[in-house]
């Protein structure tokens, strides 16, 4: 039998966001912006990048325009060194360093067989060692933090990392990759009082999925593919958990996705 202190415990410890100095990166679309716009309406403070200058603007705006003002952002590429330290330089300016890392930036890939040296490099910095040097980065800073709730790291991965699909390999490869990440960093940073979550979504309604707006109606409207909001609130759910909580991996797809 569960005591009554034991049930109002349980309701008051959820971890609060406000205030939380959160990094989202490819926030300007897709997952990535979906989840910083939900993030800053629970008081988060947000650095959000991406590639693209006109869509990181649009995402700020947006974001700023529903009531969330401490929003910043820059335009950068995760495949390049130079450009995370700069993101990270920026945070620490404009939202006072990291608690929260939400790894999301992702590029597809195709297959090998039609991809050159540089075209398979490219994809794999973006999309794993863009992860890692983004970790190491947040890493550093939430060790300063130190007590007893020193940080969160969200690795936005992908069902493709098990369901892997024909002619995606350097995809598939990186998305495996990152599932395989996550579970080893978290031996190392639970000791650190550090969360990691492991996020695979299945098909969703994003830019990398290639589709046109026709096709990604007809998907959503089978209940094929999903939206960038299903996930985006389900990294909410788990980064509000209670400390003594570590939701490890969850994969998430719609309802009628078979493979």
């Amino acid at each position: 039998m569960v005591s009554q202190r034991t049930t109002s415990a349980t309701a008051q410890d959820a971890t609060d966001l406000a205030g939380k100095a959160i990094i989202v990166t490819g926030g300007s679309t897709g997952i990535g912006r979906a989840t910083a716009k939900l993030l800053a309406a629970h008081g988060a403070k947000i650095f959000l990048f991406g590639r693209d200058e006109g869509e990181v603007n649009e995402a700020l705006d947006e974001i700023r325009a529903g009531g969330s003002p401490n929003v910043h952002g820059t335009a950068a590429d995760q495949s390049k060194a130079d450009d995370i330290e700069r993101v990270f330089r920026e945070a620490d300016a404009k939202i006072g360093g990291c608690d929260i890392l939400i790894n999301n930036a992702a590029v597809s890939g195709g297959t090998v067989a039609e991809k050159g040296f540089d075209d398979i490099a490219y994809v794999v910095n973006a999309n794993l060692v863009g992860y890692l040097a983004c970790t190491h980065h947040a890493l550093s800073r939430m060790k300063q933090r130190g007590g007893n709730s020193v940080g969160h790291i969200v690795n936005v991965g992908s069902m493709s990392a098990d369901q892997r699909e024909p002619e995606s390999e350097i995809y598939v490869a990186t998305k495996a990759a990152i599932q395989a990440f996550s579970e080893s960093l978290r031996k190392t940073a639970n000791k650190q009082n550090i969360r990691i979550t492991l996020i695979e979504p299945g098909a969703v309604a994003t830019p990398i999925q290639e589709k046109s707006p026709e096709q990604e109606r007809e998907k959503l409207e089978k209940q094929e593919m999903i939206l960038p909001e299903d996930i985006a609130r389900c990294i909410l759910y788990c980064l509000t958990q209670p400390q003594r909580v570590d939701i490890v991996s969850v994969q998430i797809r719609p309802l009628k996705q078979l493979i």
